[in-house]
């Protein structure tokens, strides 16, 4: 069920150093541990839902002080990537606070190049593409967050291709960053801010008002401002409306917020899936939470019933999320789609109830569109809302087709949609009625936006 490669976007360098090599580094550099056996210090250094935010943040200090030399920057770089590789993951954007790491005397720039050597080394010996995200931490005042800015502006064209806003949210809004951020986008990278994690919507706002950032590490809190009803999505509140009519790419943690008290049996990733927002699943800190990236995978199909189409198509939206350059991202994507070559046994297809009513008359389904498009867009489950929301919105006279794809399997070419770089099928030619499983009312809510109706939901993944 997670068998396929993965792309990880969220992973923090500190958060993933092996407890024995922070034992090994604190012994040679002459730091004292609170453990000196291997497990006891692997215990000490994970977070539980018991520890207050600050002691839990406390757990990366230890991490922080042994890593200030290049020797163990580069070290915890190749180590990094080797487990990520054993994973199955094939990209990684691997993110870390150059400035935490000059305490030792090294220039943010020396700090870089250390972890770029690591990641150099790491990805000939095991073919992971790997990538730098500099972290700014916002509980620092903007002059640091732009010596931050100003370090990953030196390294760009390099492994560095982006900037995130990290650390404790509260009394920290993104909007006291704002300058530097802004800085970094009119400079070519990509900017991904910490928002919704530790605290409410509000810190949500935030982040989109500083600079509307393609993606948001973490952001579950956005359910916030939706409204629930039967463990489902039913309207959503402006922010969480914003969000989704952006295409923001939402970083979810699934294990790591369940450590700061949001189980996964209770995690909303599924909620907001089905109502068109889009995300993709990460490890964080994989030590400090004792996780990895196919852990979580498989943590949320367990706990939410997740399925394999629904992990490929997540992992998909990851390399389409990659802060690459577009053909590099191409590439990634379609070594995501190869990698997992999963059978979607069930599409969907947007029409008006009168023409499917017409269609159904002469036993095949040939919408007006089909004389200049030349063929018919077709969705999985997962894909639906972004043609719903983007070219129909308000429509009320929809309904969704469920099609068996098995039947229409010959005919489907998968082609990147429109206005996305992520792949639907199209079917290149009519569609006959005996494929259509069953017809379901597809109403806008009173924003005029979609959300996946129950029945649909049903029907596609029974």
């Amino acid at each position: 069920m997670t068998r396929g490669p993965i792309v990880v976007l969220h992973d923090h360098l500190d958060g993933g150093v092996r407890p024995a090599t922070v034992l090994e580094l604190a012994h040679r550099y002459g730091i004292s541990t609170p453990a000196d056996d291997v497990d006891e210090l692997a215990e000490w250094m994970t977070i539980t839902p018991d520890l207050p935010v600050a002691e839990a943040f406390g757990r990366f200090d230890l991490v922080g002080k042994v890593l200030q030399t290049p020797e163990a920057l580069r070290r915890v770089a190749i180590e990094a990537v080797e487990d990520l590789a054993a994973d199955g993951v094939i990209h990684a954007e691997i993110r870390f606070a150059p400035l935490l790491h000059t305490r030792g005397g090294l220039a943010a720039s020396e700090v870089i190049a250390a972890v770029e050597a690591g990641l150099e080394a790491a990805e000939a010996t095991t073919g992971l593409s790997a990538m730098l995200i500099v972290c700014a931490m916002r509980d620092q005042p903007l002059p640091v967050t732009d010596r931050a800015v100003d370090a990953a502006i030196a390294a760009a064209g390099g492994r560095v291709v982006g900037v995130d806003l990290a650390g404790l949210e509260m009394h920290h809004p993104a909007t006291d960053h704002a300058p530097a951020l802004e800085r970094a986008q009119h400079a070519g990278l990509g900017v991904t801010i910490h928002a919704g994690e530790m605290d409410g919507v509000h810190q949500i706002q935030a982040a989109l008002d500083a600079c509307n950032p393609p993606r948001i590490g973490h952001g579950w809190r956005v359910i916030d401002d939706c409204t629930v009803d039967d463990g489902r999505i039913v309207a959503l509140g402006s922010v969480a409306t914003a969000m989704r009519d952006a295409g923001t790419l939402l970083e979810i943690c699934p294990t790591s917020n369940e450590s700061l008290g949001c189980p996964v049996v209770d995690h909303p990733v599924r909620m907001l899936a089905d109502a068109g927002f889009r995300l993709c699943l990460n490890p964080d800190d994989r030590s400090i939470t004792t996780t990895s990236a196919r852990r979580e995978l498989r943590r949320v199909t367990e706990s939410l019933g997740v399925t394999t189409i629904e992990h490929a198509a997540w992992v998909e939206r990851a390399a389409v999320g990659a802060f690459l350059p577009g053909p590099d991202r191409a590439e990634l994507v379609g070594r995501v789609r190869d990698g997992w070559d999963v059978a979607v046994p069930r599409l969907v297809h947007l029409a008006t109830r009168e023409r499917w009513e017409a269609a159904r008359a002469s036993g095949a389904y040939l919408p007006a569109e089909f004389a200049s498009d030349g063929f018919i867009h077709c969705s999985a489950l997962h894909q639906v809302l972004t043609p719903a929301n983007r070219f129909y919105r308000g429509r009320t006279d929809l309904v969704a087709l469920v099609i068996d794809a098995h039947l229409v399997a010959d005919a489907l070419v998968w082609e990147p949609g429109t206005g996305t770089d992520e792949y639907f099928p199209h079917l290149y030619g009519a569609l006959g009625s005996d494929a259509v499983l069953d017809v379901v009312d597809f109403p806008p809510g009173a924003d005029g936006g979609f959300l996946l109706p129950p029945d649909l939901v049903r029907l596609v993944r029974r």
